[in-house]
């Protein structure tokens, strides 16, 4: 049986109220939601347990609907994303912002952010958060599956190989998608730096000028 038949199985065991089922997935599921969420929510524990708890409540309503289209736990983290910019708008600390970067080693610079330590000094820690926000609103308002292919490569550090079996398709697709999102990324810092946001034209021009 494959991952993805297994990973069906196991939605329609916890959909149908088995216990043993929704533990097995809580158990694993849970540490991983929370890493990620913590590293979303500037370490923010409170926050992230909320997320990965909203994360689970959403995610077991909405289990009719999985069909194994990517596997289970890549479905809670797209779940997981959403709960998060969710907290992001209920405080109205969500800019309306995008980013991108010139090119491979810029997007890895900029992706980094979402999983650096915090630095020391106010100043230090507020320009960090600022730029784990504007990270998480490019990766919100990118189209289709650019958010998920961008994080796969930059931030879980997968191959093309290993994104092309996530995505179901041939690692050209693969590696042509990957090459839309980092366009998209590019385009978005582009309109950004236009439109007058200060702190994206100053990264932009940093990543310019960086080797």
């Amino acid at each position: 049986m494959t991952n993805t038949h297994i990973d069906k199985a196991t939605a329609k065991r916890i959909a149908r109220g088995d216990d043993a089922a929704f533990r097995s997935v809580f158990d694993d599921f849970f540490p991983r939601l929370y890493r990620y969420a913590m590293a979303h929510l500037d370490g923010n524990r409170e926050a992230a347990e909320e997320a990965v708890q909203q994360t689970f409540c959403k995610a077991v309503e909405r289990l009719d609907t999985y069909r194994g289209e990517a596997p289970l736990y890549a479905w809670f983290v797209r779940i997981c994303r959403n709960v998060i910019t969710d907290q992001y708008r209920s405080r109205a600390r969500q800019a309306a912002r995008t980013l991108a970067v010139e090119d491979h080693a810029h997007i890895t610079a900029v992706l980094d952010a979402l999983t650096a330590p915090a630095v020391e000094g106010p100043m230090n820690q507020a320009q960090a958060r600022d730029l784990r926000r504007l990270v998480q609103a490019i990766l919100d308002r990118l189209p289709g599956r650019y958010a998920d292919i961008l994080e796969w490569k930059y931030v879980e550090g997968l191959s093309v190989k290993e994104i092309s079996a996530r995505l179901d398709t041939g690692p050209k697709a693969a590696e042509s998608l990957l090459t839309r999102a980092r366009q998209a990324f590019r385009d978005a810092l582009e309109a950004l730096s236009r439109a007058g946001s200060a702190p994206a034209d100053e990264l932009r021009k940093d990543w310019v000028k960086s080797p």
